[in-house]
């Protein structure tokens, strides 16, 4: 390979001295052809204007012919020498035409002149024939014409001087660029071989560096490294796999001699890797190491090409898994734990199902019994009764349904947490005018003042959100009792993420320092003579919009109301 660079190079510059020689050769060819055509065409005006001349002398010879003529008309001489003048000048005009070709001006000139020349000619043709004498000052009226040529040509040649003095002062200017082209290219010829030189110097370091850090990386790994050739012997390896299997003397050493190397099917696989060139991945296997104890590892082999050898060469890895596999082993051993939690925890449940039907059907059906027959015992007892047994039997009666109440709700909030979503799209602005109505159907004679933010579809569990509003707009309601309008405000807000919303009244309020017991089972802030409930809505609607991943939150101050507020995360809608 490095032959061959060399030779390419060497190519390469031989190439460009060669064309820099031709370089110089052909532009002073080509300006010595321009020189040349410049010349020729300088050459050609001259000619055109020796035959405008050569044309005046034959027309005055013509008419001297005519005037002999004319004196001696019996002469043949005088009538031969005519006649050849009459025959010389239309061959001059054919050629002064062939001449002016490229010129249309001058073509038409030509043309005038060939008439007028061929008007006068037959006239004094004409007055020879008829033996009239010719007219005193009888000649052929060209100057104007032929003036008209000879400064055209003369305008031309003038042109085609100045054009060939241009042409050999562009040689000149194009032969001094071409040298200094050409002693610019052998620098630039010179600076890239040296350039080419230093490239390959600084290659030749960089390869040598990027092998010492390939070394040095190779030895720092941690897992044993070796490289083997086709006989299984060891050529290279790092300390790691010198440390794991015991290795002293790197080069020469067979790789079934080492420790743990004794497995036939794994020396087999990689001599299929040298022979087959057919890569080995995570062979798992035992080996006994240098310390006796059984390790769990992973080997690896692929043909690698070294720039030094021309052999055929493996790249052996291996990956104690040993920490690993017993990690592994825990793990399965954890699951088998889980699992047996999973089934404890499925039996707890259905023992949670058998209780809340229980309590369901068993507890509350002693409780319908006590507030009925309190309620018969009052009726019983008359109107002679004792005010304080009625009012014992009251109480009964109340406390047995408020406990029927409690475990109702008790129920609902347990089934919550229990219950699967159904996610889907719910519309929020239907969801919570129909619960306004028909919590607001049961306090006809109070004055309400409600107002309503245009509110989203949400991706929710339908029935779940029904009952978090249904709670927030009860407990708006039951604590406004007293405000006269009562006052009642829902909105929202998106905050990228999520939707926030919110339920605000201008009830009674409560302190903020009491906060954190708002949403706990159970929690009440106000006496139950004051207000009703059992003080579990709160704590659905938090699991609710837990169970959505959401939050809630409320702020509230004494006597000036109480906002409520949620979020959902935002969801994209898609038709």
């Amino acid at each position: 390979m490095p032959n061959r660079t060399s030779l390419l190079r060497f190519g390469a510059i031989a190439g460009t001295l060669v064309l820099i020689i031709l370089l110089g050769y052909v532009v002073r060819q080509q300006m010595s052809a321009e020189t040349v055509d410049s010349f020729r065409l300088l050459d050609h005006s001259q000619e055109v204007r020796s035959t405008i001349l050569e044309l005046n002398v034959e027309l005055l010879e013509l008419l001297a012919a005519a005037r002999g003529r004319e004196r001696t008309p019996e002469d043949l001489e005088r009538l031969r020498d005519y006649q050849q003048s009459n025959r010389q000048w239309p061959p001059l005009l054919d050629r002064l035409r062939e001449l002016t070709l490229d010129n249309p001006r001058q073509q038409e000139r030509i043309g005038f002149l060939r008439a007028r020349i061929g008007q006068t000619v037959a006239d004094i043709d004409e007055k020879l024939a008829a033996g009239e004498p010719l007219p005193a000052r009888v000649r052929i009226i060209i100057a104007d014409i032929t003036e008209g040529l000879l400064a055209d040509e003369e305008a031309l040649a003038q042109e085609r001087q100045a054009q060939v003095e241009r042409r050999i002062r562009l040689a000149d200017r194009l032969t001094a660029a071409t040298a200094i082209a050409q002693a610019l290219l052998l620098c630039i010829v010179v600076w890239l071989a040296e350039r080419q030189t230093a490239r390959r110097a600084a290659a030749e370091r960089e390869r040598l560096h990027a092998i010492e850090r390939a070394r040095l990386i190779v030895d720092s790994v941690r897992d044993p490294i070796a490289l083997v050739d086709e006989n299984l012997a060891l050529v290279q390896a790092n300390p790691a796999f010198r440390e794991f299997y015991g290795v002293e003397a790197v080069h020469g050493a067979a790789l079934h001699e080492l420790v743990g190397w004794q497995d036939s099917v794994l020396l087999q696989r990689v001599h299929d890797v040298l022979a087959l060139r057919r890569d080995l991945w995570d062979f798992e296997t035992e080996q006994e190491v240098t310390n006796g104890s059984p390790r769990q590892v992973i080997v690896n082999a692929r043909t690698v090409e070294l720039p030094e050898s021309t052999s055929t060469t493996a790249l052996l890895t291996v990956s104690d898994i040993t920490v690993a596999k017993l990690a592994e082993d825990q793990i399965l051993e954890l699951n088998r734990q889980l699992s047996g939690k999973i089934d404890q925890l499925t039996e707890v449940n259905r023992e949670l199902e058998a209780f809340s039907y229980s309590v369901s059907h068993d507890l509350r059906a002693p409780l319908r019994h006590i507030a009925g027959f309190a309620d018969k015992l009052v009726a019983r007892l008359g109107d002679a009764a004792d005010p304080k047994l009625v009012h014992y039997c009251g109480v009964i009666a109340d406390s047995a349904r408020r406990m029927s109440s409690l475990i109702e709700d008790l129920l609902a909030y347990s089934r919550l947490g229990r219950h699967a979503l159904r996610l889907q799209p719910v519309d929020m602005q239907s969801l919570v005018e129909e619960v306004r109505s028909t919590l607001v159907s049961g306090v006809e004679d109070r004055d309400f003042e409600w107002t309503i933010a245009p509110l989203p579809v949400v991706i929710a569990d339908g029935s779940m959100l029904r009952l978090a509003w249904q709670n927030l707009l009860d407990n708006a309601i039951k604590y406004t009792a007293g405000r006269e309008p009562a006052r009642i405000t829902i909105g929202v807000r998106d905050n990228g993420e999520e939707r926030e919303f919110w339920i605000g009244d201008n009830g009674v309020g409560f302190d903020m320092q009491y906060a954190s017991k708002l949403f706990g089972v159970f929690q009440r802030l106000h006496k139950a003579s004051e207000f009703q409930g059992t003080g579990i809505g709160l704590a659905s609607v938090r699991r609710v919009i837990a169970r959505h991943g959401g939050r809630t939150w409320a702020e509230s101050e004494p006597g000036k109301g109480t906002t409520v507020h949620f979020t959902l995360p935002r969801h994209d809608i898609t038709s």
